[in-house]
């Protein structure tokens, strides 16, 4: 006996519907603050509570249409049901452990350096950050031992480049990185920049200055984003690929 080929239930069309919309409304938070249409914090906003509000609304609708295709039995798309289930989780969870653990496993600071005692200072990009930026005053005792004990690998680096030497690496390394490089003062040995980050285009800035040593230069940078209360790692990893990008293993 032939089995005719069930009718998808129409519940779970608009299900499916529905999760691509949010999935495209996710997905817009960053080319957004791209373009313009929306700041980078409202376009981290904007994907966070999608994700988490829209992500916990389709696992609840998923799960009511699972239960009506069950109970219909004659009825189809379970199958479209239970992968828009695991889509509202995936999209859900992650943001429920940022919220659950304070941040992702990661203090909530944004103001990350190579040299806590005496930290670089910024002079260039001081006024043109914006009116609501972090202060780029730094946070003392308090904010060192919260980088120490969740960054211990972030020290200064240390190079067997004569200093002079080691500033015009610094500066090739710190433009093929990326960063729109500003304020080089060569005969002080430092230089400003800024970077971006790849979804949100949140702007960070990074003073950089080198001292001379015994067995060649001692480089120290400092990285701080303009907004947000923590920076989700972002400027311990930039320091890490400069430190990895110049070839140091210090």
């Amino acid at each position: 006996m032939l089995l005719g080929k069930k009718n998808i239930f129409i519940g779970a069309r608009i299900l499916w519907v529905l999760t691509l919309l949010l999935l495209l409304a996710v997905l817009a938070g960053g080319p957004g603050a791209h373009l313009g249409l929306w700041t980078p914090l409202d376009g981290f906003i904007i994907t966070l509570r999608g994700a988490f509000m829209g992500g916990l609304t389709l696992v609840a609708l998923a799960v009511i249409v699972i239960i009506i295709i069950a109970a219909r039995k004659k009825s189809g798309g379970i199958g479209k049901a239970v992968m828009v289930l695991v889509i509202g989780l995936l999209l859900a969870g992650p943001v429920a452990y940022l919220r659950l653990s304070g941040g992702g496993g990661v203090p909530p600071i944004h103001d990350i350096t190579t040299d806590t005692v005496n930290p670089p200072q910024f002079v260039a990009l001081v006024g043109k950050r914006g009116a609501d930026a972090n202060s780029l005053v730094y946070g003392g005792e308090e904010l060192a031992a919260q980088q120490k004990q969740a960054y211990p690998d972030i020290m200064p680096i240390m190079v067997s480049e004569k200093p002079e030497k080691a500033f015009a690496k610094a500066i090739e390394v710190a433009g093929n990185l990326g960063w729109a490089v500003t304020g080089v003062e060569a005969s002080g040995l430092r230089f400003e920049a800024t970077d971006h980050t790849f979804w949100f285009a949140f702007a960070d800035d990074i003073v950089l200055t080198i001292v001379a040593t015994e067995t060649g230069s001692r480089i120290d940078l400092r990285s701080v984003s303009r907004v947000g209360v923590s920076d989700l790692g972002a400027n311990a990893k930039r320091i890490r690929a400069f430190r990895f990008a110049y070839g140091s293993p210090s």
